[in-house]
């Protein structure tokens, strides 16, 4: 394959975050186009989303995961230990601190807010866990007014990709999501419902269009579809060493194939730049789960280069958690990326930093 960013560059240097010269996005409001890394909120000690902003100029973050309570069935909490109302806490040297008052300042002092992921790989999802449409939405109400959200996502992945069927998780989800939505709307309130979900470089599976189209079918205003670009496998992604920003190149340019017939499906025809606004793509950074795959600095030059070139509407990355070097260690970390070519924190986040404002 021939690579997509060969003749742009995007500056890795040490030099910091690119300076924005375009029209200043409002504060509070969300770029078109958006750079919004994964924060596993759950992780010990809990990210301070305020100070990595001020660190590196960057205030929109995607947390997660909310899934159902282990003992309590259809009651929301965050990965099963820390429940709603209160959400995550730790410990530093000037006592607890916690996530909400975190997100208070990253929303006052740096304008920015985070987009909330329901679901993710571990525990039981929500539309798993709660028996009916109702008990569901009421669910999913509590947790955007608890965070005064304006955009929620849908991380759905594992078997529960196939659990389709007239009472399955997936039109389960699908129909909450539209009666959350159009329950909001009728109160002035705007949602953005974003689906996340695993990808393979040819696209995604048939579960996995199923999912769209459930969710379109429901009537969902869907803002648009993250693909976790990462973890294909051997079989699907031969060779992938240095390879990993091209096959996620790919891995989105199916994606918007298949998103141009589901929304044309829909009665929702849209032209090549509205589908491309409606992609998100969230590589694993550094080592992947699947220990073939590396996804590298340059990788990710290579996909900021073509996110610009086409105009994704969101790139992410697993996890900020992960965005510090540790290049000796020769397995997957939960707070490092364990990628050769990283020398410094927060390096990828600089590669991708002001895309879209």
């Amino acid at each position: 394959m021939d690579s997509f960013a060969e003749g742009i560059e995007v500056d890795t240097g040490d030099s910091g975050p690119p300076v924005d010269t375009g029209d200043p996005t409002p504060s509070g409001q969300w770029p078109e186009r958006v750079f919004a890394p994964f924060v596993d909120a759950t992780l010990y000690p809990v990210a301070k989303l305020a100070d990595i902003a001020a660190e590196t100029g960057e205030p929109w973050f995607a947390l997660g995961f909310v899934v159902s309570d282990p003992t309590l069935g259809c009651e929301p909490s965050w990965g099963g230990y820390y429940g709603l109302e209160t959400g995550p806490t730790s410990w530093d040297e000037t006592g607890e601190y916690a996530l909400y008052d975190q997100l208070e300042a990253l929303r006052r002092d740096h304008g920015g807010d985070v987009i909330l992921s329901l679901g993710g790989a571990a525990g039981t999802p929500l539309a798993a866990a709660c028996d009916d449409v109702t008990s569901l939405t009421s669910a999913y109400r509590r947790v955007v007014d608890t965070l005064e959200l304006t955009r929620l996502d849908f991380d759905v992945e594992g078997t529960w990709v196939a659990d389709h069927g007239a009472d399955g998780s997936v039109q389960r989800r699908a129909q909450a999501a539209a009666q959350l939505q159009a329950a909001l709307a009728a109160e002035g309130r705007a949602l953005d419902i974003w689906l996340t979900l695993p990808v393979l470089p040819s696209g995604l599976t048939p579960d996995g269009v199923r999912v769209v189209e459930a969710t379109l079918s429901a009537g969902v205003e869907l803002a648009g579809v993250n693909v976790m670009t990462m973890d294909y496998g051997d079989s699907a992604a031969p060779n992938p060493d240095g390879q990993m920003g091209e096959y996620g190149i790919d891995a989105v340019t199916a994606l918007h194939a298949q998103l141009d017939s589901a929304y044309a499906a829909a009665g929702q025809p849209l032209d090549d730049a509205a589908l491309w606004a409606r992609i998100g793509t969230t590589p694993m950074i550094g080592l992947n789960d699947v220990i073939t795959e590396t996804f590298y600095v340059q990788d990710a030059v290579e996909t900021r280069a073509f996110a610009e070139a086409v105009g994704l509407g969101w790139i992410s990355m697993w996890s900020l958690n992960r965005d510090h070097p540790c290049p000796d260690r020769s397995y997957v970390s939960l707070d490092c990326s364990s990628c050769p070519d990283q020398t410094r924190d927060w390096q990828f986040s600089e590669v991708f930093a002001g895309y879209g404002h």
